[in-house]
């Protein structure tokens, strides 16, 4: 069996192929995580930096740009000269190795980055069109070659929005089923500082735009995890894989509610992966690092002040403002480096007891209300006897519902915000969505053995503390 990695991207690609080894270790843990012996059983690495066949990668480059031009009838996108590149690199592989599993790692944001008039459309448009090409250069379909994307590093040079505008576009072609991608790596937490920006050996200088070769290392980990979770089926008996029974904390655990505590604090719970519980905080993640509300309408941000682990999969955020009353909640916005106190960035995350970064969708964590008192049926919607209807319409959220003895129902519109329901009964009562996909769906469990059902962008989620898993027909879609 071989499986191989198609590592594509720029300088800091670049760095880790062929600087401080990262690439190859990356590729060496994911034989270790699914119990290959590198020889019959092996992960091989697919790269070149300066190779007569073609390239993998490319310092100094924009996707947009760089490796595709738009096209002549100002609709889709063009192959560019460096994309040929690629796709000549692939050409040139043998046959059946192309015919193998293969997955594309993608390592590239950085000079996109820059562009603060990116749009995640534009972003987004171009990587599928990059994609047909490369996978047809492969032979193979979307469902046989996946995507794991670096989400967009802290770059120096880049902009806020640029870098919001890729991880948005990356995280929105992940929940594209059709597209299949994954994001493989977050890389908040880093130093950031191959680069000797002041001239001075003596001194390490954080916060440049090139991960350090810690970094590098760091990131592979975490690409490993991901790949070796995707590719779960090849795993051999007695690997770590296999033993984890196909589940490894590849994810990191996913802030999936905000609510408020007063009017400068919050409270998040979040969603493990495979993990347990949040690990303890050191001094800059306690100081808030990270953290920030952002009101929608006038855009103003207010950073937290200071973080407390509350529980196993509970966190308290302080701010030393008001949080805005129409707030989003943002883990690392924009460039989103996790700077501490000396400058560095490793280890200033929230982590899992697994090492695992927490994290929050691009596109923001809507707050919600305050935590109140069991909500009451809706008006108009009728119930079985003894039963009651509740209903989350749009803008609504932040409730502890109670149901009643009978079948219960629990309709969620598409732009609720997220609730707990204390008391759902598994084969009696029903959860309806209204106006939301099933492939939007993303259940996982919670730190107190429940479940979180997230169902949408902005990671809005119905809360089932007293379920560890749904029966068939527990939820209906309307």
């Amino acid at each position: 069996m071989q499986l191989n990695v198609l590592f594509r991207g720029q300088s800091n690609a670049q760095l880790m192929g062929d600087y401080n080894g990262g690439a190859q270790a990356m590729v060496h843990r994911v034989e270790e995580l699914l119990g290959f012996d590198g020889v019959t059983d092996e992960v091989k690495l697919e790269y070149s930096s300066n190779g007569r066949n073609g390239n993998t990668v490319f310092s100094g480059t924009s996707l947009l740009g760089d490796w595709l031009k738009p096209g002549t009838d100002g609709e889709g996108w063009a192959t560019g000269r460096l994309e040929q590149r690629l796709l000549d690199f692939v050409g040139h592989l043998p046959a059946a190795q192309k015919a193998e599993p293969t997955a594309v790692v993608w390592f590239h944001s950085e000079y996109d980055s820059r562009d603060a008039h990116l749009s995640p459309a534009e972003w987004e448009s171009a990587v599928r069109g990059e994609a047909a090409a490369l996978r047809a250069a492969y032979g193979q379909d979307a469902a046989a070659l996946p995507y794991h994307f670096v989400s967009a590093i802290p770059y120096s040079d880049g902009s806020d929005a640029g870098h919001q505008a890729i991880r948005i576009g990356m995280e929105e072609l992940a929940a594209d089923p059709a597209f299949n991608a994954r994001i493989g790596a977050r890389a908040l937490d880093t130093d950031m500082s191959f680069n000797n920006l002041d001239a001075d050996w003596r001194t390490r200088d954080y916060g440049g735009p090139h991960q350090s070769n810690s970094d590098g290392m760091q990131t592979g980990e975490r690409l490993a995890l991901s790949l070796a979770q995707d590719w779960a089926e090849y795993a051999k008996p007695g690997s770590p894989v296999a033993l984890a029974g196909g589940q490894v904390d590849d994810l990191g655990p996913q802030v999936v509610q905000a609510s408020r505590v007063g009017d400068r604090q919050l409270a998040l719970t979040v969603a493990h992966d495979a993990a347990h519980s949040l690990a303890p905080l050191d001094a800059d993640a306690a100081r808030g690092t990270g953290w920030a509300a952002i009101g929608d309408a006038a855009g103003a941000k207010i950073e937290a002040s200071a973080a407390t682990v509350t529980g196993p999969g509970t966190l308290l955020l302080e701010f030393a403002a008001p949080v805005p009353a129409d707030a989003r909640l943002f883990y690392g916005h924009g460039n989103g480096r996790l700077a501490g106190a000396d400058g560095s960035g490793r280890g200033n995350a929230v982590y899992d007891d697994q090492g695992m970064p927490v994290w929050i969708g691009a596109h923001g964590l809507v707050v919600d209300g305050t935590i109140h008192a069991p909500a009451t049926a809706s008006a108009g919607l009728q119930g079985g006897d003894g039963a009651d209807v509740f209903s989350l319409g749009a803008g609504s959220g932040g409730g502890i519902f109670t149901g009643g003895a009978g079948a219960d129902q629990w309709v969620v519109a598409a732009g609720a915000g997220g609730a707990t329901v204390a008391d759902f009964a598994s084969g009696l009562d029903h959860l309806v969505f209204t106006g939301i996909a099933a492939e939007s769906l993303v259940t996982t469990p919670t730190a107190a053995g429940g479940l979180a059902i997230t169902f949408d962008a902005a990671g809005h989620s119905l809360t089932l503390p007293s379920i560890a898993a749904l029966a068939p027909g527990d939820v209906v879609f309307a």
